[in-house]
């Protein structure tokens, strides 16, 4: 899914979350499928933030995508030189734009359930839509504690660095898996 959304080209809008969440949650619970939580549908305190009350979940979500928008447009899809300190540079900007979608989406909150997924979906997207491979990050497993310190170091000092170390890190590794398979024999 985030695959066909990073490598179409078109434009990320709000219709592409609720797609996401929808297609996430249509057979398991219908109900709550593409849409986001509304008045009475609150969440009470997540682990480092306190998420907006439903009623106020569209008008955050719609800021979210206009800023994500402007965002995007302010990076080339490929670096446009060959530099390697350019490279850097242009790997850094999609890595930075990677956390805050992630952080974002993971702070609104905007759907009653399927949240975690929808953000690091979103993520793997925008990694894609710069074509890179899309992050490794999962709220379970062996990265959990670090994943769930590094959004709380975003939510308490607005320090996006170890999530976005987390991501890079993650985004690097895929690359020299890659790398080595191109290597090896047919």
């Amino acid at each position: 899914m985030a695959n066909r959304i990073g490598d179409s080209g078109s434009k990320i809008t709000i219709d592409t979350i609720f797609n996401i969440h929808r297609e996430i949650f249509q057979s398991a619970i219908p109900e709550i499928a593409g849409r986001f939580r509304k008045a009475g549908e609150d969440i009470v305190k997540l682990k480092c933030v306190e998420p907006p009350p439903g009623r106020l979940v569209q008008d955050r979500m719609y800021q979210f995508w206009r800023e994500l928008d402007t965002r995007l447009a302010t990076i080339p899809l490929r670096s446009k030189s060959r530099g390697k300190n350019n490279q850097k540079k242009w790997f850094a900007q999609v890595i930075e734009l990677a956390a805050w979608v992630q952080h974002q989406l993971t702070s609104i909150h905007p759907f009653s359930n399927g949240n975690g997924r929808v953000a690091r979906l979103m993520t793997n997207a925008i990694l894609r839509r710069f074509g890179l491979p899309g992050s490794r990050v999962r709220y379970e497993g062996e990265n959990k504690a670090e994943y769930i310190q590094s959004l709380c170091q975003v939510d308490h000092y607005d320090d996006y660095e170890p999530l976005q170390r987390l991501i890079a890190s993650s985004v690097l590794e895929a690359m020299k898996k890659e790398k080595r398979w191109r290597k090896r024999p047919a």
